[in-house]
């Protein structure tokens, strides 16, 4: 796992998604409270459910492509708030992983990843922006 991606779900929202998952709280929640807590995080509650259910590294396969194109949280971060949210949410919603990680694993720099990804208009986006303020 890289250092982006630890970082990331090392963080109270993973954590908070983990312990869920263990102790199956989160279908045990009052009524309303799974959709306060989702509108917290800027989501419906469906979708925080759904999110939860993936597991905490449903988006580890973010982490690793943005370190191939040489962009950071912080760098989405810099663009707008929410947006790494977003990122992940995508990522861990998405339906391929399975091409992600052997593209990623054999092939990073291939752009055929930008055929399939939900995230890659965003990601181009980063890392030439992010080119344009290195030069």
């Amino acid at each position: 796992m890289t250092h982006a991606a630890e970082g990331h779900w090392d963080g109270i929202f993973g954590k908070l998604i983990a312990r869920w998952r263990e102790q199956a709280e989160l279908s045990a929640l009052p009524a309303g409270e799974l959709d306060r807590v989702a509108a917290e995080l800027g989501m419906t509650g469906e979708d925080l459910a759904s999110l939860a259910a993936k597991g905490p590294h449903a988006s580890d396969l973010l982490y690793e492509r943005m370190e191939a194109l040489g962009v950071s949280r912080s760098d989405a971060d810099r663009v707008a708030h929410g947006l790494m949210r977003d990122l992940e949410k995508s990522c861990a919603c998405c339906g391929d992983k399975s091409r992600c990680k052997t593209d990623l694993a054999s092939h990073a720099d291939d752009p055929v990843w930008k055929e399939y990804c939900p995230n890659a208009i965003t990601l181009e986006s980063l890392r030439r922006m992010k080119g344009r303020a290195m030069v």
